[in-house]
């Protein structure tokens, strides 16, 4: 008789620790959650900020790396020399920084007002090339800016 008393009774116990942990576990899950939804709210609104001044960085960055590309390599005739420098490069990896379409319409504006060399460096970014092997440089120009357009992006 003692032993099904026991039995019982470690029964009754395991099935209110079971209930305890649930419970647990249950206001555990919501002060999670809870936090979670603070902490995504400040990450939303630190993120808003950083992306604005990151906006601003990147341009002053493609900037600073267009100025430079130009100077080194302006008295190139070679382009793929021009695309093998550095500061193209560079204006290349700025797409890991670039939110949204922001690196693609900085080099579409820039394309279509000091048009350059710049379809390997779009073609890189966007995967996208609507340049045919016919087209010359200003027809290439154009296909790019009207991509663009019809992307949105400018």
């Amino acid at each position: 008789m003692r032993e099904k008393h026991c039995r019982r009774q470690y029964r009754r116990d395991r099935t209110d620790r079971e209930a305890d942990y649930r419970s647990a576990l249950a206001r555990s899950v919501r002060r999670k959650s809870d936090d979670c939804r603070y902490g995504l709210a400040i990450m939303v609104s630190e993120a808003v900020e950083h992306r604005q001044t990151d906006d601003a960085t990147l341009a002053h960055s493609f900037r600073d790396l267009v100025e430079r590309w130009k100077n080194d390599t302006g008295h190139w005739s070679s382009t793929t020399r021009r695309i093998a420098d550095p500061s193209y490069l560079r204006i290349i990896g700025l797409a890991r920084k670039s939110t949204g379409h922001q690196l693609e319409k900085l080099l579409l504006l820039e394309l279509q007002n000091e048009p350059d060399e710049w379809f390997d460096a779009l073609a890189a970014i966007t995967g996208a090339n609507p340049v045919k092997p016919e087209h010359d440089f200003d027809e290439a120009v154009n296909a790019w800016v009207g991509w663009g357009h019809k992307e949105g992006i400018i």
